[in-house]
């Protein structure tokens, strides 16, 4: 699993995400108050932010945009406040925030990371498979449709995988 960084300006909110992150076996943690401090405790490197939608510098979608290739945002906060970030791969997950969905998306980037192989055979050419999974993460992650596909786009270039095997991991998760 890449590193992972937890970046809220409210004291309280993130020492909750970062109980409920090592209750679930995801540590270590770096702990941030601001978008920029979080760029720099990322430094270049891959990594997973879990971030307020608004933190007191920047919005998570600017924070996505300027935290590097190979990284991914996930976005916490109210459904109104999530309709304002637009960034290709943001992941959003509104309040309030259930273990499990905030595990999921976790796990999900990191079976996409590993390039996970055991996804079978897709009979359909891959159009169906991709269309069900952007169906998921439109559901499930508050992406519009051209962000879904994006996202699946790049998660499969970055590991290396075929666009409908990454589709695939995508919807075992989800569907």
């Amino acid at each position: 699993m890449k590193k992972l960084i937890v970046a809220f300006g409210n004291e309280i909110n993130r020492s909750r995400i970062a109980e409920i992150l090592e209750t679930g076996g995801y540590s270590p943690l770096t702990l941030c108050r601001s978008g920029k401090e979080a760029i720099r405790a990322a430094a270049g490197n891959a990594c997973v932010v879990i971030c307020a939608c608004k933190l007191a510098d920047m919005m998570a979608d600017e924070l996505a945009y300027d935290i590097g290739e190979g990284s991914t945002v996930i976005a916490v906060g109210k459904p109104a406040m999530l309709e304002m970030c637009e960034c290709d791969g943001l992941f959003r997950l509104p309040t309030p925030l259930k273990k499990q969905d905030l595990f999921n998306s976790l796990e999900l980037l990191s079976s996409l990371e590993r390039g996970k192989s055991a996804v079978g055979e897709i009979k359909d050419g891959g159009k169906e498979t991709v269309s069900r999974a952007k169906a998921a993460l439109m559901e499930k992650c508050g992406m519009t449709e051209p962000e879904a596909h994006r996202f699946i786009q790049k998660k499969s270039m970055d590991a290396g995988l075929k666009m409908a095997a990454a589709a695939r991991i995508i919807e075992n998760f989800y569907c």
